[in-house]
């Protein structure tokens, strides 16, 4: 069944892919177009497509994490390194790319929602397509909206010349995703006929992040207690596995990215590139540090720990046995320090001497931050691109993280938190939450939670602008090098120069 989809997908990235990117829309030849089932299967699927390109969720989505405070980019051609030491610009290309390719999947969007509904054909199927074009231009102005801010709010097909508009304000922006998922959620099925596609229960999800990060927090709320109680959806028992070949599509997925290899259409977020994971990333060690010991505690809280910085050097660097061994110290006891840790250390984050795919001892001194992602990684080695592994966008770990997180900013804690919290703890058999906790200290352990169960899946940037941490985060925990944050600007990203350079309409962002 999965691969059904793709193929039909990877069938389209040449019959349909072009024909919808033509850069005057107007030009299609609607006469012999948009006439059958068929016809509108493959616009569908083309916008399906419109998550896959590198710069969305075929990698790029996954490495803001390279932006964020957990993780560094080793490749500075790649400008994530840029952008996460405050020497972006408006002609930084990722920037440029990231705007591109999302203004691209929202066209592909309005292609449907402009023509699906004058179609001669079974109306349930125009509805289903429908809701899935709706679901997903707001998911793709989500992503603008957290990045750029204010963006133009393009509703329909329009030509080149149509298109130079001013920006809309956000609020006008996230009412109109609001719109597009609530009226999604009437017309999607509660359940797909083919694994992949868009579901209802995919569309309150997305609705409750867009509440959720726009501190609608009631209304967050209710879309995941929806979804909770739908009985769809559960934590899988083995975090590990989540990330595997063996555990996609699993009851914990609400919405993923479905991808192949040997296609053309295959993802790179998953590749190894000859001794290491992802060559380009490097996980910093405040993220390694920032785990807590299988009893809930802080390192530095519990007696029967010993903090990282004893084992690392100033920069957070780990030492090398002879470094320790000159201070007394033992390169055993440091790896026996893991063994106590949260187990989500483990399937996120690759260490130096631990076994890696055909090696017995992984030989960290290829990676500056000496530690490596693990999370989603292939088993073989020499495969970078074209990878097969789906990207979740929606899981139902992060809709209890939602959860707990709206309703503690709305009422403080309740058994309710701390029931969503501690299902996620006990999957990987941690301490339960301390239930005495006020708000201010639930809401702490809330972010930290959400920290290491996502890491390494694209949400911590937003987390991060969301809560408004990021200064203090990057300039204050970031231990392996320097970083610059200004709060009148870096907020949001600089509307790419060549949009200002063919809008005279589109004015570009304070401070930029």
């Amino acid at each position: 069944m999965r691969k059904a989809i793709i193929t039909l997908l990877g069938a389209a990235c040449f019959s349909c892919s072009n024909f919808l990117d033509l850069q005057d829309n107007n030009t299609l030849n609607q006469d012999s177009f948009w006439q059958t089932e068929d016809h509108l299967a493959l616009a569908v699927t083309a916008a399906y497509e419109g998550l896959t390109p590198e710069e969305l969720y075929g990698r790029g989505i996954r490495d803001l994490d390279c932006i964020s405070d957990n993780g560094y980019n080793e490749w500075t051609w790649m400008k994530y390194w840029d952008i996460s030491v405050g020497q972006h610009h408006p002609a930084t290309d990722r920037i440029e790319w990231v705007w591109n390719d999302n203004y691209k999947g929202i066209r592909r969007a309005n292609e449907i929602l402009d023509n699906a509904p004058n179609m001669s054909i079974n109306k349930d199927v125009i509805d289903t397509a429908v809701g899935e074009a709706l679901f997903l231009r707001a998911l793709f102005y989500n992503n603008l909206t957290m990045l750029f801010n204010n963006v133009p709010l393009i509703l329909k097909v329009v030509s080149p010349q149509e298109a130079r508009i001013e920006k809309s304000p956000k609020e006008e922006v996230v009412a109109q995703m609001i719109e597009d998922l609530t009226t999604a959620i009437e017309l999607l099925p509660e359940k797909s006929e083919q694994v992949g596609k868009i579901n209802k229960y995919a569309a309150l999800a997305l609705r409750a992040r867009v509440y959720l990060y726009n501190e609608q927090f009631e209304n967050a709320v209710k879309d995941c207690e929806e979804v909770m109680s739908s009985g769809k959806f559960s934590l899988v028992d083995d975090y590990g596995m989540l990330f595997s070949a063996e555990g996609q599509n699993s009851q914990e997925s609400i919405f993923s990215v479905q991808f192949i290899s040997n296609m053309k259409s295959g993802e790179k977020f998953s590749g190894t590139y000859k001794k290491q994971p992802q060559s380009h990333f490097g996980v910093l060690p405040n993220l390694v540090f920032d785990y807590y010991t299988k009893k809930g505690l802080k390192p530095e809280d519990d007696p029967d720990a010993t903090p990282f910085s004893v084992w690392s050097d100033e920069k957070g660097v780990p030492k090398t046995e002879a470094e320790l061994a000159a201070e007394g110290l033992s390169i055993f006891d440091y790896w026996a320090e893991f063994a106590n840790r949260d187990p989500r250390l483990d399937h996120t984050i690759l260490r130096g001497g631990e076994p890696w795919l055909d090696k017995d001892k992984w030989d960290n001194s290829v990676k500056a931050t000496k530690y490596a992602i693990q999370k989603y990684i292939r088993t073989e080695v020499g495969l970078y691109g074209d990878g097969d592994r789906n990207f979740m966008i929606l899981r139902y770990a992060d809709v209890l993280l939602m959860y707990a997180e709206a309703k503690n900013e709305l009422s403080g804690p309740s058994g309710d938190v701390f029931n969503a919290l501690n299902q996620i703890r006990r999957r990987v058999d941690m301490a339960d939450f301390d239930g005495g906790l006020n708000q201010d200290e639930l809401r702490e352990e809330i972010r930290h939670e959400r920290r290491v169960e996502l890491a390494m899946e694209g949400l911590r940037y937003f987390d991060e602008l969301r809560w408004k941490t990021a200064k203090n985060d990057f300039e204050n925990k970031v231990i392996f090098h320097e970083r610059n944050f200004n709060e009148s600007k870096h907020y949001w990203w600089p509307i790419p120069q060549t949009e200002i350079d063919r809008n005279p309409n589109l004015s570009q962002n304070t401070g930029w």
